[in-house]
């Protein structure tokens, strides 16, 4: 087959190569104990009596009230260093392979190797400390995208399109080169879990922000830092109507959104009623507006004049009169605190990272953990990830973004521009940001495995180079080989983790004959490894 040949009918048609491949794989509360100074950010210690990290809860509050900028959870818990060996059997039931795949964006030969070498509890410890990780590389690469670090009042003045291409590059060149794999992997769950659509009003603007302050900073911490991060986000504000919801006339979005998707789920036990007062406890969470050379424009602002200071009840709680923007704070408590929510986070982290239907009993050990930690995020997913839970874990379908990611990181692609990897992403109908509705982009078999052709293309293409500012070397991936087992063995230990399927792995072998492979046929067959069936799933 010829590179024109790839290009064009895509390697869906190349029946010589995978006809027998295709059809793709089938996979066999009550309040926390605050003060009237401190916010429900950081949860109480079980059965302790102080609560944990109340200075940085008022220091919290008190940003809020005196200059009106978004903190969430500044201060961040320390991680131990990672190990440099695990205790016991260094790969339990041999899964670990298995769980580079879950954990990372695509199993590479680095990441493979550290797994191997230091043992299955060591990489997972490794990956959930992400701030012990050295990261100088990848941080070079997103280091030249200096818009993303400014205020707002100064990324407004840059066009809507070039600042949401700035933070879709950095989320790219994040996810395919960052040694955080885990960490890049949660953020994509947290902006699923509290999407913000980049094409309502300012948001484009508002979402840099909010990548930047709210879900890396606290996506391996507390849950309720981020719960009130995300409250006080001025893109979440804008995205749910937040913004204009006043007394006379509170605006319910938010509110439903709040308890449907961000905490308790839509079968938590809340009523309309619910709703219409939490929307009340919301009122008057505002920000500031544009406006040219004024520092604070574009964050958070509590205006106490637009908020309904009435009696509410929510949940069965009463919150009483006159409580101001501790109304708010009352019921982000309220909600981080009930145990709906620990089942309805342990059930999206069980879906997204272990099986699309996940057993009654893994969701509550999950549940059960997150509830035991106050929320510790980090902590919750050390259980996801216990090594029986990976081990009988289902396969999972790769959604685009995370296919061409994946294909990208075991081709060693050198990317320098982004352009054409939004274009394809755009294509598939994943990319990254410009999903409209409250829910997040899916994660179900049944939305994403219709879209094939893409996927196939992708992979001829990328190792075609045909992506401007995207290039690949074959030469370099097979150097020191020159015959077509030998190729067809190192894409199967560089891509699978030697575990791609005897049948898929001679059909490449086969399409390098004969020996020595021309470079055409050693571009193409890393290509055909990317659209082949088992690189679809993880």
């Amino acid at each position: 087959m010829t590179s024109a040949e790839i290009q064009t009918t895509g390697i869906a048609q190349t029946s010589d190569v995978l006809s027998d491949l295709v059809p793709i794989h089938a996979a066999s509360v009550s309040l926390r104990d605050m003060d009237s100074a401190s916010p429900a950010k950081t949860p109480v210690t079980r059965n302790s009596g102080a609560p944990a990290g109340q200075s940085s809860r008022r220091a919290w509050l008190a940003s809020i009230a005196g200059v009106g900028a978004v903190v969430a959870a500044a201060a961040r818990p320390v991680a131990a260093a990672p190990p440099t060996s695990s205790i016991g059997d260094p790969d339990p039931s041999g899964v670990i392979t298995k769980l580079v795949q879950r954990i990372t964006f695509g199993a590479t030969p680095y990441e493979l190797g550290l797994a191997r070498s230091i043992g299955y509890d060591a990489y997972l410890d490794h990956q959930l400390s992400p701030d012990l990780i050295v990261d100088t590389a990848c941080e070079a690469r997103v280091a030249g995208l200096v818009n993303l670090q400014k205020i707002y009042a100064e990324i407004y003045q840059i066009g809507m399109s070039s600042i949401v291409n700035e933070l879709i590059e950095s989320t790219l060149l994040r996810a395919i080169y960052s040694r955080r794999q885990l960490q890049e992997r949660v953020v994509e769950f947290w902006t699923d879990h509290f999407n913000i659509g980049v094409e309502k009003e300012n948001c484009s603007w508002l979402k840099v922000i909010d990548d930047r302050d709210v879900i890396r900073t606290n996506c391996m911490g507390m849950f309720s830092d981020l719960l009130a991060g995300s409250a006080t986000s001025p893109g979440m504000l804008v995205y749910l109507d937040n913004h204009i919801s006043i007394s006379s006339s509170p605006n319910l979005n938010y509110a439903r959104e709040l308890m449907e998707l961000h905490t308790i789920g839509v079968d938590g036990g809340y009523t309309e009623n619910d709703v219409v007062n939490v929307a009340r406890c919301f009122t008057g969470w505002q920000l500031y507006p544009n406006s040219h050379g004024f520092p604070l424009a574009g964050s958070f602002r509590y205006n106490s004049s637009q908020h309904d200071n009435g009696a509410k009840v929510v949940l069965g709680n009463i919150i009483p009169a006159g409580g101001g923007i501790q109304d708010g704070l009352t019921v982000l408590a309220i909600l981080a605190d009930h145990p709906s929510t620990a089942k309805f986070i342990a059930t999206k982290f069980c879906k997204r990272f272990l099986d699309y239907n996940p057993s009654s009993a893994l969701v509550n050990t999950v549940a059960a953990k997150f509830t035991a930690t106050g929320g510790n995020i980090r902590e919750t997913l050390r259980t996801v990830f216990a090594a029986a839970h990976v081990q009988a874990a289902e396969p999972k379908f790769k959604r685009p973004f995370h296919h061409f990611v994946s294909a990208a990181r075991a081709a060693n692609a050198e990317v320098v521009s982004t352009s054409s990897f939004r274009t394809q992403l755009r294509v598939a109908g994943h990319l990254t940001f410009y999903w409209t509705a409250p829910d997040g982009y899916p994660d179900n078999l049944d939305f994403w495995s219709g879209l094939v052709l893409p996927r196939w293309n992708f992979g001829a293409l990328l190792l075609n180079n045909s992506f401007s500012g995207i290039t690949t070397d074959a030469a370099a991936y097979f150097a020191g080989l020159n015959t077509a087992d030998a190729m067809a063995d190192r894409i199967n230990a560089n891509m699978f983790g030697g575990e791609m399927p005897p049948a898929e792995r001679n059909r490449i072998r086969n399409y390098l004959l004969p020996n020595a492979p021309s470079a055409t046929r050693q571009r193409e067959a890393i290509g055909l490894a990317i659209g082949c069936p088992a690189f679809q799933w993880y």
